[in-house]
């Protein structure tokens, strides 16, 4: 009896360290298996769930969105003569003071202006972006389409963005000498180069080879007149006289949309209070640059932040 008291007591104790172990595995297999798969659990739903509740990122600087040529290109002179009174009308045709144009086209001007600047040589802009109310002006003072574009026609490439009226300087900023002055509206100033210098010649040859090399192609009546070979349609909303710092005046968000018209593709959403860059108007419409993204809001939703010195307010 001794004996068999004895076994089962061993047995008791066996089985009982066997169930403990037995308890205890679950915990450690369990504890592997999470450790190896948690990296690989999908988190779609999650995801999808933020892609209905977050604003979208904002895309990249687009081709045909517009720029400040000199953010991209620092060590180009402007000196706008249709912003003072130095020009052939001997007016002010627009008041803003800084060039700009198209992304796409300044991209093709930068790669110019690298090059030039291994020669020492630099570019001064005279005219760039040219608002349609400016073109209007030019057109009073000048109805000659030889020289300037009717505006009735939507021909202006000044007013498209991909337009540029440029020359040459050197490091100190002096102008090279070229066929003749600025809005020369004499046989000086056409591309045939035979009746003037021949040091004017080769500088107006060297610009003009270095912009075609890189996209312009140019007018045959001003040797100074680049164009983009990149379409870009007319634009009657940018105004850079107008550029200045709005806020979304809203209690979520309002839709930046690709065209002038509630009907048009929304490229993004700018959550209540976030600033923009009010770039002109439309009829009802402000255009406006969001994060590197240009588009359309309605102006009852926007107010300004701050305007442009000497502006008033837009009703």
């Amino acid at each position: 009896m001794k004996k068999f008291g004895l076994f089962l007591s061993l047995l008791m104790v066996l089985l009982l360290f066997g169930c403990a172990k037995s308890a205890a595995a679950p915990e450690t297999q369990a504890a592997e298996p999470m450790e190896t798969t948690e990296p690989a659990m999908s988190t779609q739903p999650e995801n999808a769930e933020a892609g209905e509740t977050q604003l979208p990122e904002s895309s990249p600087q687009r081709d045909s969105n517009f720029v400040r040529v000199s953010d991209f290109i620092p060590n180009i002179t402007v000196d706008l003569r249709y912003a003072t009174g130095d020009n052939f009308t001997g007016e002010v045709i627009y008041s803003f003071q800084d060039a700009y144009l198209r992304y796409g086209t300044v991209k093709k001007l930068m790669e110019v202006s690298r090059v030039l600047s291994q020669q020492g040589l630099y570019l001064k802009i005279w005219d760039a972006f040219r608002p349609y109310s400016a073109q209007w002006k030019l057109w009073e003072v000048c109805p000659d389409s030889t020289y300037v574009s009717n505006p009735e026609t939507g021909s202006s490439s000044h007013c498209r963005g991909r337009s540029v009226d440029v020359t040459l300087v050197d490091s100190q900023g002096q102008e090279l000498e070229m066929p003749s002055q600025y809005d020369d509206f004499s046989a000086l100033a056409d591309r045939d180069y035979s009746d003037c210098s021949a040091e004017a010649a080769q500088n107006a040859m060297l610009l003009q080879e270095a912009m075609e090399r890189f996209g312009f192609t140019g007018y045959q009546k001003e040797w100074w007149h680049f164009s983009d070979t990149d379409e870009y349609p007319v634009d009657e909303s940018f105004d850079p006289a107008l550029i200045s710092t709005w806020y979304a005046d809203c209690q979520e968000f309002i839709s930046l949309r690709a065209e002038p018209s509630t009907q048009a593709e929304s490229l993004t959403r700018i959550p209540a209070k976030e600033e923009m860059t009010l770039l002109g108007w439309n009829g009802e419409f402000a255009l406006v640059d969001y994060q590197g993204q240009q588009g359309y809001v309605l102006g009852t939703y926007i107010q300004p932040l701050c305007l442009p010195t000497g502006n008033r307010m837009l009703s």
